[in-house]
């Protein structure tokens, strides 16, 4: 059962609400429920201004008029491209593909310099098309459809969200698909940090399973508003503004990420103007408010009503939280709103979670017992390595540490983080040996006998991170791809990224990429085969100020990593990064060797 603080102070039960079984369910439920007529999705223009209102009811009888098109295209369990969209469009074609019974594929926006062979983005969604072979792409308008181009491939038909005469209400007739619990909802595309993305297989089941777990952890009801600039193509995104408010009776208020990055101010204001918020967005949108909204002007935004600001996405760093948290302390925001977590795809979107309204765990570790696998706790210190909790396990979800031979790790140790959760999906579309050994892991006991848990499945996700359980508590310390080893020991890129930006004015706040130039295909650079490199993008143009940074940046970095450090500074917006905006390391040392990454200035310590 989950609990809710009352306004004395003390926690009072609430016993949760029984979970629909189905996103069809879901939406039937509140269209047809006290809820229906109600404001329940709030789309806003680049200014904060309010451009399009649904109620549920207004959603479900949008939803099902397009569903009956989208039957006329295919079958039940035919994939839909659904790209991002102005205003509502998105919400109405996904849960339109859901009442089809097909399986909905969410992608970037498709924009005209995005066809076919213009950029890398056409030649994602291309390869997107060519892995789960769609019958239909949806468009905003019968215009867009025809400005579209040729379709991303043969047999795929554009069909237009808003349609001229198409009646809002389903068409007599129609026969509505079995959909239950077990049947794929979406393809969610993988941003590809370490590789090629690859189409996530989730469920009904797991979607509502994992936001039940977001719901009660952090007591989202009726009275909660969700406000979300993230895209709704990624998974964070798409389970915040689309499944959460529907399993917890929240409304939506949501604006194009365009919105955010030209004007943090936007995203700000629009959690003031609502009673009891929960709001996510990844590390650097909270450093980006710090800096792109004046000093003067804070003091004019009222945060007290924001309950639940979500950290994840990418590594939470502490410096941001303090950072915001000060500059911000003006507009009544209160630190023990911050709720850090961990989370991936492979597991629907969230695994672990910090208790709302409770501070935020940061701990200090001993940076060469990190390296030899041990979390030992120390005072903090610049030799200290300054972890940030990424809370607790959701409610049915059970997390373990295991070495390199799947033996789990007692708490304290470093390891793979595994996962075993009822959110765990079914795999990699049309890939069943990857899907084997990343969804079908079983780690073993001291006993060599299988883990296995009441409240979560046999078998375990291998996530490909590396962390370690301390207090009941997650600390993410890195991806096993891009650890940097160097004499045995295993050192972590984020650590040398947080070295070099902050240590010179000219790197502050900027992007960063560690690699290993042993780990990279190909020639790699200058560096190959010795130490650790680091890229560091900047705004400077001075040489001599450069100079100096780097030799600062670099002697930082031979602090902490005993070998030799090559430091690069590269130009803003350069390092290549994800669809959710995480830098691709290994891509990094790629393009930088190989010449595609212009070089500003560079230091190098290797003779």
């Amino acid at each position: 059962m989950s609990l809710r603080r009352s306004t004395a102070g003390t926690l009072a039960p609430r016993p949760p609400a029984e979970p629909p079984a189905t996103l069809v369910e879901a939406l039937a439920d509140r269209a047809s429920g006290p809820l229906a007529d109600l404001p329940f999705l709030t789309a806003l223009d680049a200014s904060g201004r309010p451009v399009e209102r649904l109620s549920a009811a207004g959603l479900d009888a949008r939803a099902r008029a397009l569903a009956a098109e989208l039957r006329a295209t295919g079958a039940p369990g035919d994939r839909v491209v659904v790209p991002a969209m102005p205003g509502l469009d998105f919400h109405v074609g996904f849960f339109a593909c859901l009442y089809a019974g097909m399986v909905a594929v969410p992608v970037p926006p498709l924009r005209p310099a995005a066809r076919p062979g213009a950029t890398v983005r056409a030649g994602r969604l291309e390869g997107i098309c060519r892995d789960c072979s769609p019958r239909a792409v949806l468009v905003p308008t019968p215009e867009d459809a025809a400005a579209a181009g040729p379709a991303p491939a043969p047999g795929v038909a554009y069909v237009p969200v808003r349609r001229p005469g198409r009646p809002d209400a389903p068409v007599p007739g129609v026969p509505e698909p079995s959909v239950g619990p077990s049947s794929t909802a979406l393809l969610q595309y993988t941003s590809g940090s370490t590789g090629d993305p690859r189409g996530v297989v989730v469920s009904h089941r797991n979607l509502i399973a994992n936001q039940t777990a977001m719901r009660d952890r952090c007591e989202i009801d009726s009275g909660t508003t969700v406000v979300n600039w993230l895209p709704l193509f990624h998974d964070m995104g798409l389970c915040t503004s689309l499944v959460l408010p529907l399993v917890s009776d929240a409304s939506v208020v949501t604006m194009e990420p365009a919105a955010f990055v030209r004007d943090p101010r936007v995203w700000l204001r629009a959690i003031e103007a609502e009673e009891d918020v929960f709001s996510a967005a990844p590390d650097f949108a909270y450093d980006l408010c710090v800096q792109r909204i004046p000093e003067r002007e804070r003091a004019a935004v009222d945060l007290s009503t924001w309950r639940v600001a979500a950290n994840g996405s990418e590594p939470v760093r502490a410096s941001t939280l303090r950072r915001f948290a000060e500059a911000f302390r003006p507009s009544f925001f209160r630190p023990e709103v911050f709720s850090p977590g961990y989370g991936l795809a492979e597991c629907t979107l969230t695994v672990t979670f910090g208790l709302p309204l409770e501070h935020t765990t940061v701990r200090h570790f001993d940076r060469e017992a990190l390296a030899a696998g041990r979390a030992e706790p120390v005072g903090r210190s610049a030799a200290a390595a300054e972890l940030v909790s990424s809370g607790p396990p959701l409610p049915g979800v059970e997390v373990d540490v295991v070495d390199p031979e799947g033996r789990r790790l007692p708490a304290g140790a470093v390891g793979e983080i595994q996962v075993r959760s009822t959110g765990n999906c079914g795999g990699y579309w049309g890939r069943p040996e990857l899907s084997a050994e990343v969804f079908a892991a079983r780690p073993y006991g001291p006993d060599c006998e299988p883990v296995g848990g009441e409240s979560a499945g046999e078998e375990s996700v291998r996530t490909g991170d590396l962390g370690f359980l301390y207090e009941g508590e997650l600390f993410v310390t890195g991806r096993v791809k891009d650890l940097v080893i160097v004499g045995g020991q295993n050192y972590y890129p984020q650590d040398a990224e947080e070295l070099v930006t902050s240590a010179h004015s000219a790197f502050t706040a900027q992007r960063a990429a560690a690699w290993s130039p042993d780990d990279l295909d190909g020639p790699g650079g200058p560096a190959r085969g010795r130490g650790i490199a680091v890229a560091v993008e900047t705004a400077e143009r001075d040489q001599r100020v450069l100079a100096d940074a780097l030799r600062a940046a670099a002697v930082a970095v031979a602090r902490a990593v005993p070998a030799p450090v090559t430091v690069y500074a590269v130009a803003r917006n350069k390092l290549p990064r994800t669809t959710s905006g995480k830098i691709r390391r290994q891509t990094s040392g790629q393009d930088l060797g190989e010449g595609r990454i212009p070089v500003l200035a560079q230091w190098s310590g290797l003779r």
